[in-house]
Parts: C-alpha cells; sequence; structure tokens
C-alpha cells in the first residue's frame, strides 16, 4: 500500500534539510533505514512521535501532518471522514490566521507610513497647542496649565 502523505513529508524534510538520502534521514531521526523503507511502502505506521519530530525537522505545521497521514491510513470511512475532517478545520484555521497575520502586517506597514508622514507629525503637534494655554495665574500656585474654556478674556 502505497502512502503519499508520508512520503510528501519524508522528501518535504529531506529537501528542507539538505539530506541526500533516506539512509541519512534514518540516521539523523534515530531509526534504521529498514523502518523508514517500511513507512514509504506503507507495511508500517509511523509513530506519531516520529511524525511530530519529522515536522519540527523541517518547521513544517504538525497537526496537519499528522491529519493528513491518519487519514490516509484509516480502517474505516468513519474513521477516514473524522480525519479529513479534522484536516478540513485546520486548513480553515490555518487561512484564517494566515489572513490575520496578512492583515495586521499590513496595517503595522500602514500605520508605520502613517507614523512617519509630515502631515501626522505636525496636526497633533498643531491640536495640542490650541487646546491648552500655558498661561500662569496670578497668585495661582498650579500647574500653570489652563484649559482654554476657561480662560476670559
Amino acid at each position: 500500500m502505497n502512502m503519499p502523505a508520508i512520503n510528501a513529508l519524508l522528501d518535504k524534510v529531506k529537501e528542507s534539510c539538505s539530506l541526500p538520502s533516506d539512509n541519512v534521514l534514518s540516521q539523523r531521526i534515530g531509526v534504521t533505514r529498514a523502518a523508514v523503507s517500511m513507512w514509504r511502502s506503507g507495511n508500517k505506521p509511523v509513530p506519531d512521535e516520529r511524525i511530530a519530530q519529522l515536522c519540527a525537522m523541517a518547521k513544517l505545521d504538525g497537526g496537519e501532518w499528522m491529519a493528513r497521514i491518519h487519514a490516509e491510513r484509516a480502517a474505516s470511512p468513519a474513521e477516514k471522514a473524522l480525519w479529513r475532517s479534522v484536516l478540513d478545520r485546520l486548513s480553515a484555521a490555518a487561512a484564517v490566521v494566515a489572513l490575520l497575520v496578512l492583515a495586521v502586517h499590513t496595517g503595522a506597514h500602514e500605520a508605520l507610513l502613517v507614523a512617519l508622514s509630515p502631515v501626522v507629525i505636525t496636526d497633533p503637534l498643531y491640536i495640542m497647542r490650541n487646546q491648552l494655554l500655558v498661561q500662569r495665574l496670578p497668585g495661582s500656585a498650579g500647574s500653570g496649565f489652563v484649559d482654554k474654556a476657561d480662560c476670559r478674556h
């Protein structure tokens, strides 16, 4: 039984970590070359611990790969449907997070441009200058800041 998801994961890890062969990969994760070969052929399931280890090595989403691999090797249609549902939810959540990151990044970029704009730098100063008068009132021990509305000239 061929296992496209696990084969894709193994290939991504090899590419990401610049590993030339399954043999080098097996040495890196502490298993035999035969174990990796059995995973590729589908004769032996990849333990969840190894899936997590492989994903960590390549900085991949462990939950997504775990769901893909479990969905692929599920024994019953109900189990397969369950794992597909988990995968769909993870994919949807990842899409939302990606959109939020993009929106936040875009917002931060625009905020930086606005903050560095000379017009924006002068506007708050102008508003602040017109809101308060700095005036020392005769006989006053106060701060010297008087609200413009309180001044009667």
